[in-house]
């Protein structure tokens, strides 16, 4: 009996995996008409570190939809090389957004295609995955297998939207690193949406990038999708500046299993190209559609500028760790430096990564509170600012009371060369005073004989016969003042 019920049990999962697999294959081939796009790297010579698009979708009920801002390959020749990649075939990327099961569940993606290769050194058959080290990773074997990033990102519907993908070598492990942000243009604010390790060497985004839409569940396949496109750059790769590529092309799929009536175009103003398919229509667009067009844009984009909003240094000197974070304007983060110095200019610690996520860093043991931590970020656009932390000790040296310290000096001498000099009063002057400045004079005396009497006190911490030689001297200089004061005293009377 319970062979029998395990049997019965097993036919039906199996039933269950083939009508899944079968309607996998109808959404793809029985939904509604898909569209695909081309951007021209001919302006980056096909080598190329960026690329960036403006995104609009005003079809808001349109779930199982996913819009593909971006389909990539990769440049692996020095991988080859160098790591022994024998054989490497595969890869592959895409990256955009998309509508999922209800109206208001938004999201990102990005996946990356793995590689087949063969081990150089040891003829063994294996595969290469690309690693997230940004963004919630799943992996996915249909349609081939690969690493994927689909994670919620509230973008809405009938605003622009930029897509920013850009690759670079990172500074810790040498390989090649590829990431994706979005730009709200209401909200003028930057989003870090994913990046992984490609574990590739050397490498950038080789040929055109290219576009699609597609309505990948059949079940909604009646829905109203949407698109358009604007403004798309390439960064030529080791440049810096970013060039236009107005050139494209846009063509429905002409599947005459899909459904719906396609339709195509460009802006009148010409800054826009434009996609539809209403999966509804009674008319239904099985033969391709195409357009091609020159778009107007400027020839390089408004980058915009990195701006810290703060940077702090927490901890003590023992164990101090900078924190920092941008203005929610600010462009996006690629890389950073922070560096500790001394009063005297002494580099007492460094840290620096391409790590666009990090905001902190820990800086280990100072060995002292007299200290300056600046900080340099730099851009995804190779654009930096820099802000700076004092410690509240910064360039002060302690004095130890028992022992005088330069600065001791350079403070008594200070006071000393203040004192009223003989030399100051002309020759030929008279000492005597008029009734209306005596006041005054008695004023200047007293002020003398205040400023013989802090002698003492700066005599603190010498040697003794110095101090000895210092007190004779001032008390030889007094009695010469009394002196001097009581003859002529003894003349006006």
């Amino acid at each position: 009996m319970k062979k029998l019920l395990r049997a019965i049990l097993c036919m039906i999962l199996g039933t269950l995996m083939l009508c899944s697999s079968a309607a996998s294959l109808v959404s793809s081939a029985d939904g509604s008409h898909g569209f695909y796009m081309s951007c021209d790297a001919s302006v980056a010579d096909d080598k190329s570190d960026g690329f960036m698009i403006d995104f609009y979708s005003d079809s808001a009920d349109a779930l199982c939809t996913y819009w593909s801002n971006a389909n990539w390959s990769m440049y692996t020749l020095p991988s080859i090389k160098k790591l022994g990649y024998h054989k490497l075939t595969g890869g592959g990327a895409y990256a955009g957004l998309q509508i999922r099961g209800s109206a208001d569940d938004h999201a990102g993606i990005m996946s990356m295609w793995k590689y087949d290769y063969v081990d150089k050194k040891t003829g063994e058959a294996k595969s290469l995955y690309a690693k997230a080290l940004y963004g919630k990773t799943t992996t996915y074997d249909n349609e081939g297998s690969g690493t994927s990033c689909v994670m919620p990102y509230d973008w809405k519907n009938d605003q622009w939207y930029r897509e920013l993908l850009y690759c670079w070598t990172d500074e810790e492990t040498g390989y090649t690193f590829i990431g994706t942000w979005f730009y709200d243009y209401e909200a003028e604010k930057w989003t870090l949406f994913a990046y992984y390790n490609t574990f590739l060497v050397d490498s950038y985004i080789k040929g055109d990038i290219g576009q699609f839409l597609e309505n990948y569940w059949e079940s909604y396949r009646d829905r109203y999708r949407s698109f358009r496109y604007r403004n798309i750059y390439f960064l030529p790769h080791g440049e810096e500046e970013w060039v236009g590529s107005p050139a494209v092309t846009l063509r429905s799929d002409g599947n005459p299993k899909a459904h719906g009536e396609a339709k195509l175009g460009v802006s009148e103003d010409k800054t826009y190209i434009w996609g539809s398919v209403d999966g509804g229509s009674a008319v239904d667009t099985d033969e391709e559609i195409r357009v091609s067009a020159v778009l107007k844009q400027d020839k390089t984009p408004a980058l915009g500028t990195p701006e810290i909003a703060s940077f702090t240094l927490s901890g003590n000197a023992k164990s101090p760790k900078a924190s920092w974070a941008m203005t929610e304007k600010s462009t996006p983060q690629l890389s950073y430096k922070v560096v500790v110095t001394d009063s005297s200019g002494k580099e007492l610690a460094k840290k620096s990564g391409t790590r666009p996520e990090v905001t902190s860093v820990d800086l280990g043991n100072l060995g002292t509170d007299d200290y300056k931590c600046e900080i340099t970020v730099t851009d995804v656009f190779g654009k930096s600012t820099t802000a700076s932390y004092l410690s509240e000790n910064y360039g002060k040296t302690p004095v130890e009371p028992s022992k005088p310290t330069p600065s001791h000096g350079e403070e008594s001498s200070s006071l000393l060369e203040q004192q009223p000099s003989g030399e100051q009063t002309p020759s030929g002057a008279s000492l005597e005073v008029s009734e209306s400045s005596k006041e005054e004079k008695i004023d200047e005396s007293g002020s003398l004989w205040a400023q013989l009497l802090m002698i003492p006190y700066l005599l603190v911490g010498y040697s003794l016969p110095i101090v000895v030689i210092s007190l004779v001297a001032l008390a030889v200089c007094g009695g010469v003042i009394l002196l001097v004061w009581h003859i002529k005293r003894k003349k006006k009377k």
